[in-house]
């Protein structure tokens, strides 16, 4: 895939999800596209366009969104970088496959900007913070068969 194509998917996702996401909302969670443009990147880019293309997305995500400021452009990094260093080693070539490791990406980060968010002084029930954990990253790692199948469909 080509870096200016996953751009504008990148753009079209992040849009979405800034404009009409909140109207698709599971138990008052919504799955995280940004991240899913992030895997998608790690994905189907060479490892330094891919952090790069990552970095970009975690500042546009930042910048938009209403969470810890730099906390996205440096997990959406880290998650970019060990992707593709997995990928190297472990081939992910089916759609189950690619889901199940973004949603653990995904948990992995809800975990974190949810730690983050009560260390900064916000309190979180327990059962809010794990319920929005997990549904988020069930969400998210369920839209990414989706997204890639309209992908292959509107590239080919």
């Amino acid at each position: 895939m080509k870096l200016s194509t996953l751009t504008v998917i990148a753009l079209a996702l992040g849009l979405f999800q800034l404009t009409f996401l909140h109207y698709f909302r599971v138990f008052g969670v919504q799955p995280d596209l940004f991240l899913v443009s992030v895997i998608l990147a790690s994905l189907f880019l060479p490892e330094r366009r891919a952090i790069i293309f990552s970095l970009a997305v975690g500042i546009f995500k930042d910048v938009f969104t209403l969470n810890t400021f730099g906390l996205d452009i440096l997990l959406f990094g880290i998650w970019s970088f060990l992707i593709v260093k997995t990928i190297r080693k472990v081939s992910i070539e089916d759609s189950l496959s690619r889901a199940l490791l973004l949603f653990i990406v995904a948990l992995l980060h809800n975990i974190i900007s949810g730690l983050a968010l009560v260390y900064s002084g916000n309190f979180i029930p327990p059962g809010i913070f794990l319920r929005a954990v997990f549904l988020g990253a069930l969400y998210t790692g369920l839209a990414l068969p989706l997204i890639l199948k309209i992908i292959k469909v509107r590239i080919s």
